[in-house]
C-alpha cells in the first residue's frame, strides 16, 4: 500500500514531477553500487575475488547450462529497460533516432552488469578468505541458498 501512495505522489503533478523522480531513481542505484564497491575493495581477499571474476574458466563454455543461464540473465535484464524504452518512446520527437537510444540502452545495461560484477566478486573474495575456501565454492553456496 505504501508503494502505491509513493507512486501516486510521484505522478500527481504530471510528467515534470515524474521526470524529477526519475533523476533520483536512475542515479541512486549507481551511487549505492559505488559505495558497495569502495567498501568491497577495502575488505581482505577482495583482490582475489576480482581476479576470479576477470579470469574465466574457458572449459565451462562447453556446458549448456552456462549458456542457458547467460541467456536468461540477458533477457531478464534487457526486458526491464526495453519496457521503459517503449513506454517513454511516445514522449520523443517524431524524428528521434530510436536505434541510437536502443544502442545506448544496451551499452548502459551491459556496463552496469559488468560494474556490478566487481562489487559482487570483491565481496565473494572476502567471504572466501573468511571461510578459508576457494571462491568457486562460495559462489556455488550463495547460488544454492
Amino acid at each position: 500500500m505504501a508503494t502505491w501512495i509513493v507512486v501516486y505522489f510521484c505522478v500527481w503533478k504530471g510528467v515534470k514531477t515524474t521526470g524529477k523522480v526519475v533523476y533520483f531513481t536512475a542515479t541512486f542505484p549507481y551511487i549505492i553500487l559505488i559505495i558497495l564497491l569502495v567498501r568491497g575493495v577495502t575488505l581482505p581477499g577482495a583482490l582475489q575475488g576480482i581476479i576470479y571474476y576477470l579470469q574465466p574458466d574457458w572449459s565451462k563454455l562447453g556446458e549448456a547450462q552456462v549458456w542457458i543461464d547467460a541467456g536468461t540473465q540477458i533477457f531478464f535484464s534487457y526486458a526491464i529497460g526495453l519496457g521503459a524504452l517503449t513506454a517513454l518512446g511516445s514522449y520523443n520527437q517524431f524524428n528521434n533516432d530510436c536505434y541510437k537510444d536502443a544502442f545506448i540502452l544496451a551499452l548502459v545495461n551491459s556496463g552496469t552488469s559488468f560494474f556490478a560484477g566487481f562489487v559482487v566478486f570483491s565481496i565473494l573474495g572476502f567471504m572466501a578468505q573468511e571461510r578459508g575456501v576457494d571462491i568457486s565454492e562460495v559462489a556455488e553456496s550463495v547460488c544454492r541458498s
